[in-house]
């Protein structure tokens, strides 16, 4: 069972890359910069949905990620609100090597991260070696709107979708 939720989860993460880089790239339009995922990101609460548990729920908060590179990876910080201390934030390196978890205070969680392109990262989370959570944070190809989409391998037909403006 758990062979079958890993494969149907890189099924899952190789079918929305391949879109996404084909849907982003579409007709040769390139990024503004070479780090367009790169930046301070709002939440279009309109346009954002909270599915895991099936409900199709809005985000009752406007949401603010901030992504920067860091030490050959990145720096994930989300706040839920403009002016709110940040709820967490942590470094991962682009090595797809599975990395402790800073957010899970002290428990078997990691997470491994992929820049597969400059407007497209993946990444997995696993509990005790299992994964519990695939990511793929895009990029439009204007640079203008990034969004992230997720997903537990057991029910990958709830996905969370955040949409977000730049604020930066």
């Amino acid at each position: 069972m758990r062979r079958c939720a890993l494969h149907a989860g890189l099924l899952a993460v190789t079918l929305l890359a391949g879109f996404s880089i084909g849907h982003l790239r579409a007709f040769g339009q390139a990024s503004d910069s070479a780090d367009p995922i790169f930046g301070t990101w709002k939440m279009d609460q309109t346009k954002s949905v909270n599915n895991r548990g099936g409900n199709h729920a809005p985000y009752p908060t406007q949401h603010t990620r901030i992504l920067a590179p860091e030490g050959g990876g990145l720096r994930n910080t989300l706040a839920y609100s403009p002016t709110s201390s940040p709820v967490y934030s942590y470094s991962g390196k682009f090595d797809g090597k599975d990395h402790l978890d800073p957010r899970a205070g002290g428990q078997d969680r990691t997470l491994a991260h992929w820049r597969i392109a400059p407007d497209l990262i993946v990444r997995l989370q696993k509990d005790k070696g299992i994964p519990t959570e695939w990511v793929i944070y895009t990029v439009s190809s204007d640079g203008k709107v990034f969004t992230s989409i997720s997903w537990v391998p057991t029910n990958p037909e709830l996905q969370d979708l955040q949409v977000f403006t730049r604020a930066n």
